[in-house]
């Protein structure tokens, strides 16, 4: 029997990137996942072609149940209907992976410059609204489903380097609005006994990132697939709760399990 088999998870921003290699770990760990995004058959976002209906048949191929449900996390109808759906269906939720950010749409105008004064508003409401603001409001509606049950793993995926600013201004506000975040949750979820864990990947080698031309032999990124085994670990870990509140680095998890990324190898934080 596979560790996840008959757990229902949900990952948010699965058509691509972080989010799809989630939902693929968590399908080989036999879950069934709710797969959400934008990007659907026919109206794909971001100039992109991925979609969440190829995540969700990548989780059933790998084992695991996908379902693929159109859902804007910025829209509190879209987020309400899409736990009312799953309540209805399951009547629970035992992990929640948030995974959206807007930050890196091609759609945002690019700005005059790399300074925070430099940069249009556009990029501070795609990082704010579809980033922390998203995490919010989704945890919101899957709170109730888990705290019924008493049991729950929320997992936030962020971003962040100790003692320095991570990327630009915007960016690293909302990142350390998500970690500051899953601190407050863990604290009042304690009782419930569901824990909220904030997993930051390094480097990875996204779809964006392979088609700017990076690949394994850059030696600094790690695959999709890293982070999704880090959220298996955490998922499958009894003891899970320890880490609550947390902001840890795929890398220290990675030596704390024991699981490697595809190559075999354990890729180290990503310090740049």
């Amino acid at each position: 029997m596979k560790p996840l088999q008959g757990k229902i998870a949900v990952v948010t921003g699965a058509s691509r990137g972080a989010g799809r290699g989630i939902a693929f770990e968590l399908g080989s760990a036999g879950a069934t996942v709710y797969v959400t995004g934008r990007s659907v058959k026919g109206a794909a976002t971001d100039n992109r072609s991925e979609t969440i209906e190829e995540t969700a048949d990548g989780v059933t191929s790998r084992g695991g149940k996908g379902l693929a449900i159109r859902c804007d996390h910025t829209s509190d109808n879209d987020v309400r209907n899409l736990f009312e759906q799953i309540e209805r269906e399951h009547g629970r939720i035992d992990i929640l992976v948030n995974s959206v950010f807007g930050g890196s749409e091609s759609s945002l105008p690019s700005g005059d410059g790399r300074h925070f004064w430099e940069r249009p508003l556009e990029h501070w409401d795609a990082m704010m609204v579809a980033g922390p603001q998203a995490y919010l409001l989704t945890t919101r509606y899957a709170v109730p489903l888990m705290k019924q049950h008493h049991k729950g793993l929320i997992v936030n995926i962020t971003f962040f380097i100790k003692d320095k600013i991570s990327g630009n201004l915007y960016y690293d506000l909302a990142m350390n609005a998500i970690n500051r975040m899953t601190l407050g949750m863990a604290k009042e979820l304690k009782d419930f006994n569901v824990s909220t864990v904030a997993v930051c990947p390094g480097w990875m080698r996204t779809e964006r990132v392979i088609d700017s031309g990076f690949g394994p032999e850059d030696g600094t990124t790690e695959t999709t697939a890293y982070v999704g085994r880090a959220v298996v670990a955490l998922a499958t870990d009894s003891t899970v709760s320890k880490f609550s509140g947390d902001a840890i680095m795929v890398a220290k998890l990675a030596r704390k399990y024991g699981f490697t990324d595809v190559d075999g190898t354990q890729p180290l934080p990503f310090e740049g």
